[in-house]
C-alpha cells in the first residue's frame, strides 16, 4: 500500500479513537470480599471510565453499609497510563463507594473502599461474555473548535462515544441491535452507513451551527459563548438476553445550563426485537401499574402522608408508566428527563420499581421471568 495511504489511514483512525489503546467496552463480572458478587459494563475513553454496575450477595445475607442492592448503578472515574484504574459509584459530585485496583489482561483486580471510608474489602473482576450476552465495540471523537482564530476565543468542544455489537452474536440480531442505536444516535442515519462518517457529518454541522449562531453577536469576556455537546451510548444492562441501551445526549450552548437528555431501550438479545410495557405486562395493566409508580415516587421524595406529589413540585398529582424505561437484574426503572414530569430544578425523574412489587400484573411468559430467576424471586 502507497505510504501516503497509510499515513492518512493512521491520522483518521486517530481523529476517531483518540487514545487508541485505551478505547474500550468490557462487560465484567467479579467478587468484592468473599460473598458480593459485582456485574460491570464498563467503557474507558482515553482516561476516562464511565459506565453502570450492580452487586448482589451470594448467600442472600445483606449488608445494610451497602445501600443500593440489586439497582445497577452509574459509575464515573479515570485509568491511568499505567494502567491504574479508579471509579466511584453516582457521579463526580458525589462520593460512593471507590473502587481502586490495576486493568491487565482483562481482569481488574484492587480495594473497594465504602462511601464512608470504614470498611476496605479486596475486589476482582474479569472480563467474560457468557451466552446471552453481547460484545461491543467503541468508536469514539473528541474536538474542539474556536469561534475566532485567535488567542482567547470562546470554544465550541465535543465528545462522542459510539458503541456498536461485535463478536459471534447472530448476525440479525446484531443488525437489530445496531439499527436501535443508530435511530437514537443519528436521526436519519441507515444502520449499513459508515460510522465514522456519520460522527463525522454530526462534527461539520455541530461547529458550523455554533460559528453560525454566535459571530455576530459575540461579547467580549462573555463566558456563554462557550458550547459543549455531548452524546454516548452506555450499556445498563447486559446479561440473560435482555440488553437495555441507553442513548445520553447533553449540550450547553449559553445560558444558566446545559440539558441532558436519556433514551433507553431494551432488546431481547433471542431474536433482536425492542421489549415494550405491553409484552412485560398482562392485559389492563396501566391503572396498576400508574399506582406502583406513584408509591414508588412517594418513597423517593420521601414524602409525608398528606403531600402530593404536585405539592413536591410535580406537575400532576401521578405519573403514567413510561415508554422510556430500561430492566436490569432487580427491577424496572422509568426515566423522565428534564421538564417531561417536573421543572427542570428537580432534574431527571427515575422511578425504579423492584420485580416484587409488579409481579402479580406481569404478563405470562414475559420476557422480566429470565431476570426474575435470576434474583430468585418467586413468580406471582
Amino acid at each position: 500500500m502507497n505510504k501516503r495511504l497509510i499515513l492518512c489511514a493512521v491520522l483518521i483512525l486517530s481523529l476517531f479513537t483518540g487514545l487508541s489503546q485505551k478505547v474500550f467496552y468490557k462487560h465484567m463480572e467479579g467478587k468484592v470480599g468473599n460473598n458480593i458478587s459485582i456485574v460491570l459494563d464498563m467503557v474507558v475513553t482515553g482516561e476516562k471510565v464511565g459506565g453502570y454496575y450492580y452487586y448482589f450477595f451470594d448467600d442472600q445475607s445483606g449488608d445494610a453499609s451497602w445501600t443500593h442492592f440489586g439497582k445497577s448503578m452509574p459509575v464515573y472515574g479515570t485509568i491511568q497510563k499505567d494502567s491504574i484504574i479508579e471509579f466511584s459509584e453516582f457521579n463526580p459530585a458525589v462520593t460512593g463507594s471507590i473502587f481502586k485496583g490495576i486493568l491487565k489482561d482483562g481482569m481488574i483486580s484492587g480495594l473497594w473502599t465504602s462511601s464512608d471510608g470504614r470498611k476496605q474489602l479486596p475486589f476482582e473482576a474479569l472480563e467474560t461474555y457468557p451466552q446471552g450476552t453481547m460484545a461491543f465495540r467503541v468508536i469514539h471523537h473528541t474536538s474542539q473548535s474556536p469561534l475566532f482564530k485567535k488567542a482567547g476565543s470562546p470554544v465550541a468542544s465535543l465528545e462522542m462515544s459510539l458503541l456498536l455489537p461485535q463478536g459471534d452474536m447472530e448476525k440479525a440480531v446484531s443488525d437489530s441491535v445496531t439499527a436501535f442505536i443508530y435511530s437514537e444516535f443519528f436521526s436519519d442515519a441507515i444502520p449499513g452507513q459508515n460510522p465514522d462518517h456519520l460522527l463525522s457529518t454530526i462534527k461539520d454541522i455541530y461547529f458550523k451551527n455554533y460559528k453560525s449562531a454566535n459571530e455576530d453577536i459575540y461579547q467580549e469576556g462573555t463566558a456563554s459563548f462557550n458550547w459543549e455537546k455531548i452524546k454516548e451510548v452506555r450499556i445498563l444492562h447486559n446479561e440473560h438476553d435482555i440488553l437495555s441501551i441507553e442513548n445520553y445526549d447533553y449540550g450547553f450552548t449559553g445560558g444558566a445550563h446545559g440539558l441532558s437528555f436519556s433514551k433507553f431501550k431494551v432488546v431481547d438479545l433471542k431474536d433482536g426485537h425492542r421489549i415494550v410495557l405491553d409484552e412485560i405486562f398482562r392485559d389492563g395493566y396501566r391503572n396498576d401499574l400508574r399506582d406502583i409508580i406513584h408509591q414508588e415516587a412517594r418513597n423517593l421524595y420521601n414524602l409525608e402522608r398528606n403531600q402530593s406529589l404536585a405539592d413536591a413540585g410535580f406537575y400532576n398529582d401521578y405519573i403514567d408508566p413510561s415508554d422510556n424505561f430500561y430492566l436490569t437484574k432487580d427491577g424496572i426503572g422509568f426515566y423522565y428527563n428534564q421538564y417531561e414530569v417536573a421543572p427542570f430544578a428537580m432534574g431527571p425523574v427515575d422511578i425504579f420499581v423492584n420485580y416484587n412489587k409488579i409481579k402479580r400484573i406481569l404478563r405470562s411468559g414475559s420476557p422480566v421471568y429470565r431476570l426474575i430467576i435470576m434474583g430468585h424471586i418467586p413468580p406471582g
